[in-house]
């Protein structure tokens, strides 16, 4: 690759990686209720499966939209000229 044609990592982008993170610890949160019935970080949260379960499948949706955005932001990037080849 290029270096010319390097994507740049904008705000957009660094705003979507800091909600996969966040995604990736709300999905830890979650598992380690399910594991071990502990709290991560936040006391008392979760409370219970049903909420560890919700827990996890929301931060696995977290995860997954946010880096849906990464490629989205960073495809904009390419110039078109890349994208016939």
């Amino acid at each position: 690759m290029d270096r010319r044609h390097r994507p740049r990592v904008t705000a957009k982008v660094m705003l979507y990686a800091l909600l996969d993170v966040a995604g990736t610890l709300i999905v830890a949160s979650g598992l380690m209720w399910l594991a071990r019935r502990q709290t991560l970080f936040i006391p008392d949260f979760p409370t219970s499966t049903a909420t560890a379960i919700l827990t996890v499948a929301t931060g696995v949706a977290l995860m997954l939209w946010s880096v849906a955005g990464i490629l989205r932001e960073l495809s904009r990037q390419r110039p078109a000229d890349e994208v016939d080849r």
